[in-house]
């Protein structure tokens, strides 16, 4: 099964972006797409990751900014 991902937006109302519910899960370059999405509006975010991920995933994050879970 391939490993799934969280993209949530952080807000004033969810700093912490703790409130995945609502979030769909997404692959890789989905996932990837929407991180860079977000990065271009300027907005904060971070990932939550289900199921094992390779290290270029981690790190396509990463040089994002993103805060990886």
């Amino acid at each position: 099964m391939p490993s799934t991902f969280q993209v949530i937006a952080l807000s004033s109302l969810d700093p912490t972006g703790a409130d995945t519910h609502d979030e769909p899960k997404l692959v890789f370059p989905d996932a990837l797409k929407t991180a860079q999405e977000l990065k271009a509006q300027g907005k904060a975010f971070r990932v939550v990751a289900e199921g094992e991920y390779a290290a270029e995933q981690r790190e396509a994050f990463h040089d994002l900014g993103a805060l990886l879970e």
